[in-house]
């Protein structure tokens, strides 16, 4: 993946002054994220070759096409953005790179999309908010079926955050009397070793 396309903003989409053209725009982009409508996307934001993998316009409060996907998209769509080259490890200025993007919806299909993005390249360790990793994450929202997902998948359970507490996810399952969470992680843990490896 070549990641100067993260940090790119299409440079080819004008954002009208407009209140209501802009909204026109924003209106036309989400419509299309949401129909997972890849050509009159692409039209949408501007037509540049690699929009797919460009921060889209900050005016319209919108971030990497990827990340949006997360949240407003069809599955299958998620896959075309990958296939198509989007970066399943864009830059993420909120604290919610791909993995703890599809985490954090309330979307039912929201471990079906971890699997997509697993199997288009995320990151199974990236940081995000309160520098917790994907496992970390998937304990705060107590997710036994996220946890067995990331720790097949290769997921580092050894991993401490880098600031407050200093916590493996196994820690704060602990913390939080989450279980059925800390069996699978102390188990995943023991088989891994004392590094994680």
């Amino acid at each position: 993946m070549n990641h100067q396309f993260n940090l790119r903003i299409a440079a080819m989409l004008e954002i009208p002054e407009d209140r209501c053209e802009r909204h026109r725009l924003f209106k036309a982009i989400d419509d299309a994220f949401k129909a997972g409508d890849f050509e009159a996307l692409g039209v949408a934001l501007g037509g540049s070759p690699c929009w797919f993998d460009e921060q889209m316009p900050f005016e319209l409060g919108l971030g990497h096409p990827l990340e949006y996907a997360i949240y407003w998209s069809p599955t299958a769509f998620i896959s075309t953005l990958l296939d198509a080259g989007s970066d399943p490890n864009y830059h993420h200025h909120g604290g919610f790179p791909a993995i703890i993007a599809a985490l954090s919806t309330d979307r039912a299909d929201r471990l079906e999309i971890v699997r997509i993005l697993i199997d288009g390249g995320a990151d199974l360790n990236m940081r995000g908010v309160n520098d917790w990793t994907p496992l970390h994450y998937a304990v705060a929202i107590r997710s036994v079926d996220a946890i067995r997902l990331l720790l097949a998948a290769g997921a580092n359970p050894s991993l401490e955050t880098r600031i407050d507490d200093y916590t493996t996810a196994l820690e704060d399952a602990d913390n939080a009397g989450f279980e059925a969470g800390a069996s699978f992680l102390r188990d995943a843990m023991i088989r891994r070793g004392p590094n994680g490896r």
